[in-house]
C-alpha cells in the first residue's frame, strides 16, 4: 500500500466529476448520478469498478462491476448498487477498500493542502489481479468532497492490451504471453517463474517486444 502526495494533479473542480486517471469531465446532478455510474462508467471502463463514499466513509453509490470485484475480494456483497445502502451492507465492504478510505480520511487531516491518492494491489486465486485506487473528488450536487474508489481488473486489461499489441506489432504467441504478464505488473523474474522459462529467455522476448513496438510504445506501457 502506498501513500503519495500528488502535487501536480488537477485540483477538484467546482462543478462536475474529475477522475485523476482519465481527463474526462462529467457534470452530474442528483437525477443522473445513477445513470453516470451504471451506464457511462460501465461502458467506457468495462474492466473498472467505481465506488463513491461521502467524506466520512458512508457509501453513496457503486457500479455493478465494483460489486463483482467486492465479491472477488471475498468480503463484499453484490447488494443493490443503486438503492439506499444500510449500515449492514456498508459494513460488508472489503477490508482493502475500507482501510484505504480510512487512511485517505486520516491523511487529509494531516495534509489538507495536498491532492492525495492511496493505492493497493490484491492478488486473488486464479491469477486475478485487482488494482485499487482511492482519491478525493468533488461533485456538483454534493455539499462536500467525496471519496472515489476505482478497482481495476489488471488481468483483463493486460489481456486485451496484449492481444491488441500482438495484432498490431505481429508478436509471437510466446511474446504475447510474456507481454501480457508484464503488463499485469509482474517483474521479469515473476514472468519467468509463471511461464517456467529461463530469465534470460524472458529478457530476450522483452527486448524483441520493445523493438517491435518501438520506443514510443515502450514508454507508454512503462508509465
Amino acid at each position: 500500500m502506498v501513500l503519495s502526495a500528488v502535487n501536480n494533479l488537477p485540483t477538484p473542480m467546482d462543478e462536475g466529476f474529475h477522475s485523476v486517471h482519465d481527463s474526462r469531465l462529467i457534470q452530474p446532478s442528483h437525477d443522473n448520478l445513477d445513470l453516470i455510474f451504471e451506464i457511462l462508467l460501465g461502458q467506457f471502463f468495462p474492466f473498472r469498478g467505481f465506488i463513491l463514499f461521502d467524506q466520512t466513509g458512508n457509501l453513496i453509490r457503486s457500479t455493478t462491476k465494483a460489486d463483482e470485484f467486492c465479491v472477488l475480494l471475498n468480503k463484499g456483497a453484490p447488494g443493490q448498487a443503486f438503492s439506499s445502502i444500510d449500515r449492514q451492507v456498508a459494513m460488508a465492504m472489503p477490508e482493502q477498500v475500507t482501510t484505504l478510505c480510512q487512511f485517505l480520511i486520516e491523511s487529509h487531516e494531516d495534509f489538507p493542502q495536498h491532492a492525495l491518492q492511496l493505492y493497493d494491489t490484491s492478488f486473488l486465486p486464479g491469477g486475478i489481479r485487482l488494482y485499487l485506487n482511492v482519491e478525493w473528488i468533488e461533485l456538483a450536487n454534493q455539499p462536500s468532497k467525496c471519496i472515489l474508489v476505482t478497482i481495476e481488473d489488471l488481468t483483463q486489461i493486460a489481456h486485451h492490451r496484449a492481444m491488441a499489441d500482438a495484432y498490431r506489432y505481429s508478436l509471437t504467441e510466446r511474446e504475447t504471453e510474456v507481454w501480457e504478464l508484464y503488463l499485469q505488473g509482474l517483474s521479469y523474474r515473476e514472468v519467468s517463474d509463471e511461464l517456467v522459462i529461463a530469465l534470460n529467455t524472458v529478457k530476450k522476448h522483452m527486448k524483441n517486444i520493445f523493438r517491435k513496438c518501438n520506443i514510443e510504445c515502450r514508454c507508454r506501457h512503462l508509465v
